[in-house]
């Protein structure tokens, strides 16, 4: 089924592609059992009208289907009458939802809003609030736009606790990647219990989105990001089922786009390029074509349009991965977090480096003015976890690429088994 004005290539329906059905069809996405209970609890805490509040804090790692269950619930909660809503931190992943789920109708775009514009909602004019990407919560919905007249000492959490007698949350811990996001099992359970309301816990453990379920394990391995960090493991393809999920090396960007990307491309399959902010990333202006801001060699690509607007026919930032004409830009991690493709390509920038079998990660190698005048330690952390997000976006494959000798020996050493 394509997706309401972007028709998909993809023989695989992404998330996008069937998020206008999920409001009004029910069993769009097949649930595993572990989505299934939390579906049961949702449906038993709305039907508990003179219950407590309900907070339901749902944690997942990337692909164990935490969006297509909000999407989920969000659909059943509508058809049934609930006063619902859905909401994200992410002005990517909401716009492409109003564009899709939303597409036609002004009524269902309305129900996809942000944190902060959710925590705007009168107390309890909700029956069911679904909060995707929770790892993004932030300390207050306060920003530099907010007038005084409407600040609010109010945490984000508590204003979202507040809006809707049942709260769901899902959360990837991995996925907090910036400074002030806040979100973490134990803070909203802290924050629900502090609104008085009864907390119910449940993890994701099922892999939907890679055909491999081991590898999202092996990404955490590989990037330093388990409790007790240990060396990089090989990838032994043979331990993968079929059909197997690629993964690979290039020697060069222009091998990557052009060999490993392009053939797939060419078979019908949804493929984007994605690196680390590295490189500026500059402004396109109506009539001007997009800056080459990625120079590696003699291999030069424009980022992703930076902004809310499209750009000579190019689509904006949030609508990068599900439009086809994105494919000619690169993508970072503001325009590919929460999103999904066949096959991607990701380029280890100078940021990150393999040095005496460790991670080494330079800050002043980072283009993102959110890290300056960070604490070091934690931009190796958010350094290396925006790598995990970027490294697991495909579905079928992915293709490395390292600026750096020493460290595309090690992704050889790693891969090439």
């Amino acid at each position: 089924m394509p997706t309401a004005g972007f028709p998909s290539r993809s023989a695989t329906p992404t998330l996008f592609d069937l998020a206008a059905r999920s409001l009004t069809h029910a069993g769009v996405f097949a649930l595993a059992d572990d989505q299934q209970a939390v579906l049961d609890r949702v449906r038993r805490c709305l039907a508990d009208k003179d219950g407590v509040r309900a907070a339901v804090v749902v944690a997942g790692a990337a692909g164990t289907g935490k969006s297509a269950l909000a999407l989920t619930l969000l659909g059943e909660a509508v058809r049934a009458g609930y006063r619902a809503r859905h909401a994200t931190g992410s002005q990517a992943f909401t716009t492409a939802l109003r564009k899709t789920a939303g597409h036609g109708s002004r009524q269902n775009q309305k129900l996809f809003q942000y944190f902060g514009t959710a925590a705007d909602t009168d107390p309890d004019s909700l029956d069911l609030l679904v909060c995707d990407d929770a790892h993004r919560m932030r300390a207050t919905s306060n920003t530099r736009y907010t007038p005084a007249s409407r600040r609010s000492d109010r945490t984000q959490a508590a204003q979202l606790l507040e809006a809707a007698r049942v709260v769901v949350f899902l959360l990837d811990e991995d996925q907090a990647i910036r400074p002030g996001q806040l979100g973490t099992r134990q803070y909203l359970a802290t924050a629900a219990s502090a609104c008085g309301a009864a907390v119910h816990t449940i993890e994701l453990t099922s892999q939907h989105r890679h055909r491999s379920v081991r590898y999202d394990s092996w990404v955490r391995r590989f990037l330093g990001l388990d409790d007790t960090p240990c060396l990089p493991t090989s990838w032994n393809a043979d331990e993968e089922p079929v059909p197997r999920f690629e993964l690979q090396v290039a020697d060069s960007p222009g091998e990557m786009e052009q060999q490993l990307l392009r053939a797939r491309t060419d078979l019908g399959a949804s493929t984007r390029m994605t690196a680390g902010l590295c490189w500026p990333w500059s402004e396109a202006r109506p009539g001007n074509p997009l800056v080459d801001d990625i120079v590696i060699g003699d291999w030069r690509r424009p980022w992703s349009v930076q902004g809310q607007r499209a750009v000579n026919g190019l689509p904006p930032s949030p609508l990068w991965a599900i439009d086809p004409a994105g494919a000619g830009q690169v993508g970072n991690v503001y325009s590919a977090q929460g999103f999904e493709y066949d096959y991607g390509g990701v380029i280890l920038g100078p940021d990150l480096l393999w040095r005496d079998n460790r991670w080494v990660t330079d800050p002043a190698a980072t283009r993102d003015d959110t890290l300056d005048g960070a604490p070091a330690a934690d931009v190796d952390l958010w350094v290396r976890r925006t790598y995990r997000v970027l490294l697991t976006r495909a579905r079928a494959g992915t293709v490395l690429y390292s600026t750096d000798a020493d460290t595309r020996a090690l992704l050889h050493d790693l891969i090439d088994t």
